[in-house]
């Protein structure tokens, strides 16, 4: 009887040895591989960032569109076409319906309308900044597939860890669920830390899924912003993290009002408008139309040549309210599109305070948690170990100590993943990339 109790006794303390042999060997791996102080891998993402702009298909749109309108620069610059005629002048009636019978007088004429130079100056002027408004609509197009990419990127690799700790979570408490049932198979453990264990297993498997399943949805999102069909897939991404300095929204917003693309977009819509307005005050000026005809006489030697000049009036009293309208249609415009960069300046400037406050925000709890919890957190691990070690501690103190570290490392990459989204907000509300910013405010 006492051989048996031995036989029990070594036998438990050998699984317990094994067992934390294991377990102490997984935390040191996924220590290792979730620890602090990594450095971006920016080599992949910049490819990824080089893929969407070339072959995303709504940047693409933007693309042809901003080459479609620099064609209509020439196009508002030039006359309208003009007209060329034949008139057969004093025909016999009787000669009906030859044109050519008994012909007295053959006249040959071309007449073309000229606007004045300031109309076509004015057209030019409002076409040169609608193309310029579809270039920055183009710019702004790209910066947000840009924070796109780089979004889906960071939120792909926080999913990315949580799927590789949730197996390694696995991994070990399978581990404890041999050992538990094994100590109470032969009596020298509870039905409870058995029972236990599985159910903790159990969700920790459905955890996983639901972690595959986020992982299928991020890549097809970071797949349609690449524009990508054929269903690639993604490498494993190491690190995400990139430190930038404290900069000040006095500092940003100067860069900000040059570079944000929306906000350029504003201005040339206001440009655009002013040269319509001016084209509107110019359509009261008259248009010029000159007409040259040449004219041949059938019964005489001699032909002749005719010059007509004529004008348009646009102060008729029939036509003056249509261009009254115009006029007034386009100072309401003019307004309209200062209101609208006002109102762009607005949310831009909100959108630099927001971005500028989650960096701070968030570079300060990862401060926190690298000098402060995670430590703390690592520190309660190896107390309960050791106590767990002397016997002075249930396992299970261990592991929820565990946890709490496994948490704490998720809550960091949590905090790293927006720390990092929140500077793609601040480089496409500033319309620059980060390192960009650096070189203007001089602090790379």
């Amino acid at each position: 009887m006492l051989s048996l109790v031995k036989r029990g006794f070594f036998s438990r303390r050998e699984m317990m040895m094994q067992f934390r042999m294991k377990f102490l060997l997984i935390l040191v791996l996924i220590l290792a591989r979730t620890g602090l102080g990594k450095e971006a891998e920016r080599k992949y993402l910049d490819e990824l960032i080089a893929e969407a702009i070339r072959n995303n298909p709504e940047l693409k749109a933007k693309r042809e569109q901003a080459e479609a309108t620099r064609y209509k620069i020439k196009e508002s610059f030039s006359l309208d076409a003009p007209q060329a005629g034949v008139e057969f002048y004093q025909s016999p009636v009787d000669a009906f319906p030859d044109p050519l019978k008994d012909q007295m007088e053959i006249d040959y004429f071309i007449q073309q309308m000229f606007p004045l130079p300031g109309k076509l100056y004015s057209m030019r002027n409002s076409a040169k900044s609608g193309s310029l408004m579809a270039e920055q609509a183009y710019r702004a197009k790209e910066r947000e597939i840009i924070t796109g990419v780089k979004q889906r990127y960071y939120e792909l690799y926080l999913i990315q860890r949580k799927l590789e700790i949730n197996q390694e979570n696995q991994t070990l408490m399978r581990g404890f669920s041999e050992i538990s049932r094994k100590q109470y198979e032969v009596g020298m453990g509870i039905q409870a830390d058995f029972l236990r264990a599985e159910t903790e297993l159990a969700s920790l498997v459905k955890e996983g899924i639901s972690l595959e399943q986020d992982r299928i949805v991020a890549e097809a999102m970071l797949s349609s912003l690449l524009g990508r069909s054929d269903g690639e897939g993604f490498a494993e991404i190491e690190g995400i993290e990139s430190e930038i300095p404290d900069w000040t929204l006095e500092q940003i917003k100067p860069l900000a009002r040059e570079n944000n693309p929306e906000l350029k977009m504003q201005e040339y819509n206001i440009a655009m408008t002013r040269a319509e307005l001016s084209f509107a005050r110019n359509d009261y000026l008259p248009d010029l139309m000159v007409k040259g005809t040449y004219k041949d006489m059938q019964d005489t030697r001699d032909d002749f040549w005719a010059l007509m000049l004529g004008l348009s009036l646009p102060v008729s009293p029939w036509s003056n309210p249509g261009y009254s309208s115009r006029l007034k249609q386009s100072e309401v415009y003019v307004r309209k599109s200062e209101a609208e960069y006002s109102s762009m300046e607005n949310m831009v400037n909100a959108e630099l305070k927001q971005a500028l406050a989650k960096i701070q925000a968030n570079k300060k709890i990862i401060q926190l948690y690298r000098t402060t919890i995670i430590p703390q957190a690592e520190q309660t691990l190896n107390s309960n170990l050791f106590a767990y070690q002397s016997g002075k501690t249930e396992f299970l103190m261990v592991l929820d100590a565990y946890r709490m570290l496994l948490m704490s490392k998720l809550d960091y990459e949590m905090a790293v993943m927006e720390y990092m989204s929140a500077q793609a907000e601040l480089e496409k509300a500033v319309g620059l990339s980060v390192e960009e910013i650096k070189v203007r405010l001089g602090t790379k």
